[in-house]
């Protein structure tokens, strides 16, 4: 299979079968050499992003029997056309001969051939490839420029941030890359083959999720508990000051635990504790107390549709209040599980406010013991949109 073969089978797979796009790309880059993955990627994520806009390009052409291959495949024409300014033979001849049989092959030239410019759509949530359902979601719920920075975070193109591993690495020991803080850095250069990563000198975290961990105010001695770890980020975060054999894994999912392991070994920490438990559960088998506790729960995940635009093939509406549910009972967990004087660290990459905010306000009016110390928001250009919480227990409001 050639890339776009490649590239045309993930896009189909995602959009018919909801299938997860990472998993796909994982398995089918293997078919391609290193040069030829960017190209994929970077076809397949643009495709998925634009979706919606591109086929409202050929809306006049197209009705309810036309196949989704071949939506697809006239969706990657436009894109490559308009967004990577493809030379139209190009275009055509490449994607005429993805088409299956000759009746398909001559609908999609002529589709192309008639295709001279962009057009907008009158419904805003067209032009962004929003699903409508979302796009109403957070208009409502943010204000005017808010919303209009969410909508700039969606389009833009994702960087790639790596987290220095203090443990094995200093920032000297790397050659072109910008140091974007204390603990972040990029490269122009694509680093996750690297040797220096395979070594575990770095990982991939991004720069808002890193962020985070500076609200938990961690002392060397402080007892930790992390309680939906994977894939573990934020507890190797933490590990920069608070010692392995004080902290607490826990995940879910055997296979999630597994790789967190893996990956703390890598890096070089030695002597956390590992659990395997649903977090709602912890606060029946554990007989101990934290200071602080990172509490990252499952969440719509609205924040991160910039680097995941997958996502809207999978999330409904009706899944955002069984993630409340979830939400409210692994807090009612932690609040049994934090001393006195300790910090619960409540954390999103959602921008839905019932998940966030009015979440943890009803925790509050419920908890009269926890007071809200500190809260945001965090929409930017720079990173995945994050919502947190720092709930201190014992506290005077």
């Amino acid at each position: 299979m050639n890339q776009r073969e490649i590239a045309l089978e993930i896009i189909y797979k995602t959009i018919g079968d909801s299938s997860y796009t990472n998993l796909l790309m994982r398995n089918k880059l293997k078919e391609l050499e290193p040069v030829q993955r960017p190209f994929v990627s970077n076809l397949v994520g643009g495709v998925l992003k634009n979706y919606d806009y591109l086929i409202y390009q050929v809306s006049d052409s197209i009705n309810n029997k036309t196949s989704l291959r071949n939506k697809v495949i006239l969706a990657m024409a436009i894109y490559e056309k308009f967004y990577l300014n493809k030379e139209d033979y190009i275009v055509l001849n490449e994607y005429v001969n993805l088409a299956k049989n000759k009746f398909d092959k001559s609908f999609i030239n002529a589709v192309l051939h008639n295709l001279k410019k962009l057009k907008e759509a009158d419904e805003e949530y067209i032009n962004e490839s929003l699903p409508k359902w979302i796009y109403n979601l957070l208009k409502k719920q943010y204000s005017e420029e808010d919303f209009k920075n969410i909508l700039k975070n969606y389009k833009r193109v994702p960087t790639l941030f790596y987290r220095l591993n203090h443990n094995k690495a200093k920032f000297e020991d790397f050659e072109n890359i910008e140091v974007i803080n204390k603990n972040i850095f990029t490269s122009k250069k694509n680093l996750l083959n690297s040797e220096a990563m395979a070594n575990g000198l770095f990982y991939v975290q991004d720069i808002n999720s890193a962020s985070l961990i500076d609200n938990l105010d961690l002392k060397e001695d402080d007892v930790l508990l992390d309680m939906c770890s994977a894939p573990g980020s934020k507890l190797f975060n933490c590990l920069d000051i608070v010692k392995p054999e004080n902290s607490y894994s826990n995940e879910l999912h055997e296979k999630r635990l597994n790789l967190i392991k893996n990956k703390a070994e890598l890096l070089g920490f030695e002597g956390i504790h590992y659990l395997n438990y649903d977090g709602i559960e912890l606060q029946n088998v554990l007989d101990l107390k934290f200071d602080k506790i990172i509490l990252d729960v499952p969440c719509s995940g609205l924040g991160t549709l910039s680097r995941k635009p997958d996502l809207k093939y999978h999330i409904r509406p009706e899944s955002l209040d069984e993630l409340q549910l979830i939400q409210k009972d692994l807090l009612i967990s932690a609040k049994n599980l934090i001393k006195d004087g300790g910090i619960i660290l409540y954390s999103t990459c959602t921008l839905n406010k019932k998940e966030n905010g009015k979440q943890i306000e009803k925790f509050l009016m419920e908890n009269e013991r926890f007071t809200l110390l500190k809260e945001e928001t965090i929409i930017n250009e720079d990173g995945d949109c994050f919502y947190y919480a720092k709930l201190g227990k014992g506290y005077n409001r």
